[in-house]
């Protein structure tokens, strides 16, 4: 048996800035994301199994093939011929469908215990290509900590850094549908921010958290507050509540605030009704001990 955290990011720039139209990622879209993990994190059990098993302690995760999780241990097993039979037990904290990309880590760190499980020894890189074909959003977390993603053109850079922010994470008790969120996308008014996002990996590299709050931004905010208005009203009330900074992390719908500190952060919890998630930067890559 094997039992591992698996932690969460946000997105704290996020530009479009074009939709492939050739090569094997046709249709997906270029992205200039800078990802940070935070320490809200689920807990994942893997044990060997004569069937294959998801347990899940919130409904709304699938239990069967269709899950992310089991398609990373088929995935493994086949590529090294071992027979893809383990139990995999997922306490889950991250919310589902927030934008907070849980699915994918749960998947990496599937695929790191089914490497150490049967003693596979991957590499790190091995590990990332075994994830990229699961999910763009995977690879991000055999790095950790912060890194610049575009995800379908396979660039991933990790930036040191020694910036540590504490955020108040607002789940609005809905999600959105990927497809929504790419379905109102405005191809004239995308990408106009991408100087905002190379500002903000110059910051992190230079430990300037001022830079990095003043360089936030998401370009689906463009499609989904329209349809979403809800979430446009919860940035603003983060701001008007006291946050540094604001923004919708991925395609949504979590909505993240910059608070000052931890107390600062519960403080603002308390005033808004909405389910909230304090959270802090984290480095945990996957396959290391967090202290």
């Amino acid at each position: 048996m094997i039992v591992q955290p698996s932690y969460a990011r946000i997105t704290l720039a996020l530009d479009i800035i074009k939709r492939l139209t050739d090569g094997p990622r046709s249709g997906y879209h270029e992205l200039g994301i800078v990802k940070h993990q935070v320490n809200l994190h689920d807990t994942i059990v893997l044990e060997e199994s004569e069937e294959m098993e998801i347990r899940c302690d919130n409904p709304a995760v699938p239990l069967d093939s269709t899950n992310i999780c089991w398609k990373a241990v088929e995935m493994i097993g086949r590529r090294h011929n071992v027979r893809p039979r383990v139990r995999m037990t997922l306490h889950k904290s991250i919310p589902v469908c927030g934008g907070m990309a849980g699915g994918s880590a749960n998947a990496a760190t599937v695929l790191d215990m089914c490497n150490r499980l049967w003693t596979l020894g991957l590499s790190q890189s091995q590990l990332i290509e075994y994830g990229r074909e699961l999910g763009m959003d995977v690879p991000f977390y055999f790095v950790g900590g912060t890194a610049f993603d575009t995800e379908a053109t396979a660039t991933l850079r990790s930036i040191q850094t020694a910036v540590s922010l504490h955020f108040v994470i607002v789940l609005p008790g809905f999600g959105v549908p990927t497809k929504d969120a790419y379905a109102g996308i405005d191809y004239a008014a995308i990408g106009s921010q991408q100087s905002k996002t190379e500002q903000m990996q110059r910051a992190f590299a230079n430990s300037d958290a001022d830079g990095v709050i003043a360089s936030m931004h998401n370009d689906f905010e463009q499609s989904v507050f329209p349809a979403y208005p809800a979430l446009q009203r919860i940035k603003l009330e983060l701001l008007d509540k006291g946050c540094h900074a604001s923004t919708m992390s991925g395609s949504g719908s979590t909505i993240v605030g910059i608070a000052r500190d931890h107390e600062h952060a519960c403080s603002i919890a308390r005033e808004l009704q909405y389910r909230t998630i304090i959270a802090a930067s984290a480095h945990h890559p996957i396959g290391e001990t967090p202290s």
